[in-house]
């Protein structure tokens, strides 16, 4: 308790209230952290420390401030390979905006080499868009509990020709793990290398691409600092440098080439090939520090006490009547994220009371990953849903709430969710005419 206790003490939210529309007082407990995390002051020390102190571009520059921004900027580099347990020797780390770019770059990176891509179905649509604009994608199916069809995947390799298996690290709707040390194995057997969305694992349980060695390394892998405690806007991909020397520029612009002539363009070597423009300077030196704060604390202490709230809430949760929870995953093949559902209450207007109601944040939706809700809920009427939607009729998708345990919750914050899931469910706290407006202004919304 008393490293929790200081960690909390790190994130000022911790001890921040509003004002409902009431005009009470509520204070703010925080479970939207699979949307985005807050900084620690430790992190936000570093972030503020750069723009007073150290404000100056990177590379190229001879002034000592220039200099000393290229030191920490370029420092963050070797932070992540040994944070996710890349190989320096073979692997480049490429910078971008969000997890969304870094996956983008991956893309791109692949869109040379011939064959298909493999998505699952239960991708974030970052992780599932990008490759369809570029070639031909097949798709891995899901067994009922939203888990991986690994025989469905085996069975896709070899009547394809796949170049690229993109598979999520961890799942932003249900939380569960795929082993994607064995999916590396099944790809790399049929020629094929794997992309990794990272996005949900980074900051929950270490990684390492290596695995145990080149049969089941992970080639591609790509996360965000604002799922991992730094600030918005720094986001990194490591790619195998073959890779990355092979492929065009992502965006082809300053930093990106050797020289240029009115007829010619002899692009960089490396990362510079891909790294276009000014990049999120002080936002990469902030990630770097999020991730050297992440190892100090250990990141099997971090699953330990995830696990750990995750068992208490998820026992509890799935107990009270009149709500349904996504999934069934086993607590240890999973994050800390619990979607779920009241039967009588649609989940716009759910998450609105629980903020409004209970000052609890939570997210709801489909959380940018359509087919998996799909799934998960055991729709039928999609092609109903995008006819409507084709004739602009009034519609909406389905979706749900989502619970997303962070560093810093412990078990009070929980009692406070859990207690304020079963007076909702039991028809306690809330108005349901103000509950009915909630959930019509989220369908007139998707019009």
């Amino acid at each position: 308790m008393e490293k929790l206790d200081s960690i909390r003490e790190q994130f000022p939210i911790t001890g921040q209230c509003f004002t409902n529309a009431s005009g009470l007082q509520k204070s703010i407990t925080y479970f939207d952290h699979g949307a985005s995390t807050h900084p620690p002051r430790a992190v936000l020390e570093v972030y503020r420390d750069f723009l007073e102190n150290y404000y100056a571009n990177v590379h190229r520059g001879n002034h000592f401030l220039s200099q000393k921004s290229s030191t920490l900027f370029d420092n963050v580099t070797e932070v992540i390979l040994e944070f996710v347990g890349g190989d320096a020797s073979t692997s480049g780390v490429i910078f971008g905006a969000n997890t969304t770019t870094a996956l983008d770059i991956a893309a791109h990176l692949m869109q040379q080499v011939e064959g298909a891509t493999l998505v699952s179905n239960m991708e974030h649509h970052s992780n599932d868009l990008p490759h369809r604009r570029r070639g031909e994608v097949h798709r891995i199916e899901l067994l009922l509990d939203g888990t991986i069809n690994y025989d469905d995947l085996e069975a896709k390799l070899k009547a394809h020709r796949i170049k690229l298996v993109a598979v999520t690290g961890g799942s932003n709707v249900s939380g569960y793990l795929p082993d994607i040390h064995r999916i590396a194995r099944m790809a790399h057997a049929h020629g094929a290398r794997i992309l990794v969305d990272a996005a949900q694992l980074v900051a929950h349980k270490s990684i390492s691409m290596r695995g145990t060695g080149d049969d089941d390394a992970i080639d591609f892998l790509a996360a965000a600092g604002h799922k991992a405690y730094a600030p918005f806007g720094a986001a990194f991909l490591v790619a195998p440098m073959s890779i990355i020397n092979a492929a065009e520029p992502y965006i082809p612009g300053g930093g990106t080439v050797l020289a240029v002539s009115p007829e010619r363009v002899l692009w960089a070597e490396g990362v510079e090939r891909h790294s276009g423009g000014t990049p999120n300077i002080a936002g990469v030196i902030a990630l770097g520090a999020a991730l050297r704060w992440l190892s100090e604390i250990g990141l099997d202490w971090v699953r330990a006490h995830e696990l750990e709230l995750l068992e208490y809430a998820e026992s509890r949760l799935r107990t009270i009547r009149g709500v349904t929870m996504l999934g069934n995953i086993p607590i240890d093949r999973k994050l800390g994220v619990m979607s779920f559902n009241f039967d009588h209450l649609h989940h716009n207007a759910a998450s609105a009371i629980l903020n409004d109601n209970y000052g609890i944040a939570t997210r709801n939706g489909c959380f940018c990953a359509h087919p998996y809700l799909v799934h998960l809920l055991h729709c039928t009427d999609v092609d109903e849903i995008f006819a409507r939607a084709e004739r602009g009729e009034r519609t909406e998708m389905p979706g749900a709430v989502r619970a997303t345990i962070g560093i810093y919750n412990n078990r009070e914050d929980l009692d406070k969710l859990l207690g304020a899931v079963a007076e909702i469910a039991s028809g306690v706290g809330y108005d349901p005419v103000e509950a009915a407006r909630r959930a019509d202004v989220a369908a007139c919304a998707a019009e």
